[in-house]
C-alpha cells in the first residue's frame, strides 16, 4: 500500500510546531514566574522622618561648632608659684578657653584674687581656679620658705613637691656632716603638674623651694649658697599646710 508522503510530512511538521509552541510557552511562563517583584513604594512618613533626622543632625553639628568657637578669657599663671606664696598681679596673665567650669577665674575678676595665697604648688601656664587659693597663708607657726640650688648627686632621685626631706650641711675632711632641719619640698624646677620630679638625683642648675622651720632658715640658705647642701628623702605625699608640724630644727651635730 502506498503512503501519502504529504500527509505524513504535514503531521510531522504539525507535531514539531506544537512542541515548539509548548516549549516557548513554558520558557515564557518560567521567565514570568522567576521575575523579581517590583519594589514596594516607600511610605511618605518614613521619608519625612529621614529628612528630619538629616536636618536635625546638621543643626546639632552647627550648634556644637558654635559652642567650640565660644571662648571666654580666664586667668592663667605666667610663672611657677610655690605653695603658700601670695598672689600678685605680675604672676598672672589671661587666655581664652571654652569651658563650663564655674571654678575658673574670669579675667574680669582678677582683682578679687590678688592678695590670696597658693594652697599648693602651681605651674606656669596652669589655669587658675578658686580651689587652688586660700584667703590667708596656709602655713602656721614659725616657718619660712627658702630657695636653694640643688647639686647633682646630693639630692634623691625624683625629688618633687610634697616630699619630706632631711636637710644637712655637708662636711669635709676637717668637719663632719651637720644636720640642719627637716623640710617639706614646695616645688622643684622640674615640677610640671604631672607628678614628675628631678631625675637621677638632681640635674645641673636644678632648684627647689623648701618650707623649713624659721629657726633653720638662715643655716639652710648659707649651706645652699656655699654649695654644701644635701637632702635625704624621709617620706612622700605631705601637704605643706597640714603637715607643717612635721618640721624640725636640729640643734646639734649628732642629731
Amino acid at each position: 500500500m502506498a503512503t501519502d508522503t504529504r500527509s505524513t510530512g504535514t503531521s510531522v511538521d504539525d507535531r514539531q510546531r506544537e512542541r515548539a509552541q509548548r516549549g516557548i510557552g513554558s520558557r515564557a511562563q518560567a521567565k514570568g514566574d522567576g521575575r523579581p517583584a517590583p519594589p514596594k513604594r516607600r511610605r511618605p512618613a518614613i521619608a519625612v522622618i529621614g529628612v528630619l533626622l538629616i536636618v536635625g543632625g546638621a543643626a546639632l553639628a552647627g550648634l556644637l561648632a558654635l559652642r567650640m568657637d565660644s571662648r571666654d578669657p580666664v586667668v592663667v599663671l605666667s610663672t611657677d608659684v610655690p605653695a603658700g606664696t601670695q598672689i600678685t598681679n605680675d604672676m598672672l596673665a589671661q587666655t581664652n578657653v571654652a569651658s563650663d567650669s564655674s571654678l575658673l577665674v574670669p579675667a574680669g575678676q582678677v582683682d578679687e584674687i590678688i592678695g590670696t595665697y597658693a594652697k599648693t604648688a602651681l605651674s606656669e601656664g596652669q589655669l587658675l581656679d578658686t580651689t587652688m587659693l586660700v584667703q590667708s597663708s596656709p602655713f602656721t607657726g614659725d616657718v619660712a620658705q627658702v630657695g636653694v640650688t640643688l647639686s647633682p648627686g646630693r639630692v634623691p632621685a625624683g625629688l618633687r613637691s610634697g616630699d619630706l626631706v632631711r636637710v644637712a650641711r655637708l662636711g669635709d675632711g676637717q668637719s663632719p656632716v651637720r644636720p640642719l632641719a627637716t623640710a617639706i619640698v614646695l616645688q622643684t624646677s622640674s615640677d610640671d603638674g604631672g607628678g614628675g620630679g628631678l631625675a637621677g638625683g638632681g640635674e645641673a642648675g636644678a632648684t627647689a623651694s623648701l618650707l623649713v622651720p624659721g629657726g633653720a632658715a638662715d643655716a639652710v640658705v648659707d649651706a645652699a649658697g656655699n654649695d654644701v647642701l644635701g637632702l635625704s628623702l624621709i617620706e612622700r605625699g605631705l601637704s605643706p599646710e597640714e603637715d607643717a608640724d612635721r618640721l624640725t630644727t636640729f640643734g646639734g651635730d649628732d642629731e
